[in-house]
């Protein structure tokens, strides 16, 4: 089994961050074959976290930009890969660190700690926001 949570070093090093701003936590999950409940996938307790979280991410200003299923290792090992990537943008760290540290997240968690069997969360900072495109 692979990591699902950040480590105390981590989350400290975020927290204490001076960054400023929005930023984009990019997240790879790889999903376990049975999940919380009996009967149950890995990525059905996924999705009861995210139906959980939902109104959460609103509170603090928070949006899903873009979720998408992985189909193909396209250059990288056989074992690089992941089921989904999705793209949460929030206002502040200091946001997420808001609700993650929440008590109604930590009980939603429990699900998507369940459903994951490993997971890699990056979190980056914008450079743009838009490809240019150019004119026909």
């Amino acid at each position: 089994m692979g990591t699902v949570n950040p480590t105390g070093e981590q989350f400290r090093d975020l927290k204490k961050s001076g960054k400023q701003g929005t930023f984009v936590m990019v997240n790879l999950l790889k999903f376990r074959d049975a999940g919380l409940k009996e009967g149950e996938s890995g990525r059905q307790s996924y999705e009861r976290y995210a139906r959980a979280v939902e109104p959460m991410l609103k509170k603090v200003g928070a949006r899903l930009l873009w979720l998408g299923s992985v189909d193909q290792v396209f250059i990288g090992e056989d074992g690089d890969a992941f089921d989904h990537v999705m793209l949460v943008e929030y206002p502040s760290r200091k946001a997420f660190i808001d609700m993650v540290s929440s008590s109604e997240y930590l009980v939603a968690n429990q699900d998507r700690e369940a459903g994951l069997d490993r997971a890699v969360l990056l979190a980056t900072d914008p450079i743009f926001s838009r490809f240019a495109r150019p004119k026909d």
